[in-house]
């Protein structure tokens, strides 16, 4: 009887051990599971989407002859000022020439922010702005970007600045604006120019 019990015994013990096995197998398991589960979601269902390690800024350039922004066919209108936007993955979804409010600014924005149909990819460049600073649009992937092809000469464009700077003061560091003179590239207006039509916008 005592044999036949302690056989009883270690049958339970070694069953005992197999289910806490397989059970820390099974929680392991679980916590990888849902470790996976709370990195997706926490992306926000958008995945494919690029984080800037830009920050937000409005910044000035004049278009050189080695960029030329204005000759990309993506960008050029024929007139200006044109705004070209760009959304997060680097798509083109608006180029319109005209004053543009800051409401329909604003509309464009949202949108470039949850990507959708697009004009197609935006070509990139790299232009130095009036900070010193060199600008690669490509670097800019993940924000919202707006293009604002201008000159010193065009009326409209004074009309523009005061709308792009509503938005840059409610989007703050969620947008990256780049004016940039298309007269540049004939010689026609300078920095200096730039600096005294536009100053109060120029921060940096």
């Amino acid at each position: 009887m005592t044999r036949k019990r302690t056989k009883k015994a270690k049958s339970k013990s070694t069953l005992k051990k197999i289910n806490l096995k397989y059970g820390l197998i099974l929680l392991a398991i679980l916590i990888i599971a849902t470790g996976s589960i709370i990195a997706l979601t926490s992306q926000d269902g958008k995945p494919s989407e690029k984080q800037s390690s830009q920050p937000g800024k409005w910044l000035f350039a004049l278009d050189t002859s080695s960029a030329h922004v204005g000759s990309y066919k993506e960008y050029s209108t024929g007139y200006i000022p044109t705004l070209v936007i760009i959304d997060i993955n680097g798509e083109i979804i608006h180029k319109e020439a005209g004053v543009h409010q800051k409401g329909k600014l604003l509309d464009l924005i949202e949108q470039a922010e949850n990507p959708g149909d697009t004009l197609g990819p935006a070509p990139d460049f790299t232009l130095e702005t009036f900070n010193g600073e060199t600008f690669t649009l490509s670097e800019h992937q993940g924000k919202a970007v707006i293009l604002d092809i201008m000159a010193v000469r065009c009326p409209p464009c004074h009309q523009q600045m005061p709308e792009l700077q509503k938005v840059k003061l409610e989007k703050e560091e969620d947008i990256v604006i780049l004016s940039i003179d298309a007269d540049a590239i004939y010689g026609s207006e300078t920095e200096n120019d730039v600096q005294d039509a536009f100053g109060e916008y120029i921060k940096e």
